[in-house]
């Protein structure tokens, strides 16, 4: 294994030990570290990504529409009904600050 590999991976360790320091840091990232009671975002959203990546990203209703359209481009399947659900659910517990 070469020197310049190790440094590589020792850095890489670096890098993430600080970026969770980074994340816990966050305000208010405790209170989402889990989610109210409501549709099953682990199903729906975390089939393709980590659901921290939901519970910290705090957006209006009207920016949470247009992640949801984006994430539909991507393939994700949801009714409308569904869709509303989720969207209510996200504009109430992670509105933006």
């Amino acid at each position: 294994m070469s020197l310049g590999f190790v440094r590589m991976g020792a850095g890489c360790l670096v890098m993430s030990v600080v970026g969770w320091m980074l994340v816990a840091a966050i305000p208010g990232w405790a209170q989402y570290a889990t989610l109210p009671e409501g549709p099953n975002l682990e199903a729906v959203c975390g089939s393709c990504h980590d659901i921290e990546m939901v519970a910290i990203g705090r957006r209006s209703e009207e920016r949470w529409g247009l992640t949801i359209d984006e994430m539909v481009g991507y393939g994700l399947r949801v009714s409308p009904g569904d869709r509303a659900l989720i969207l209510r659910y996200l504009a109430t517990y992670l509105p933006a600050k």
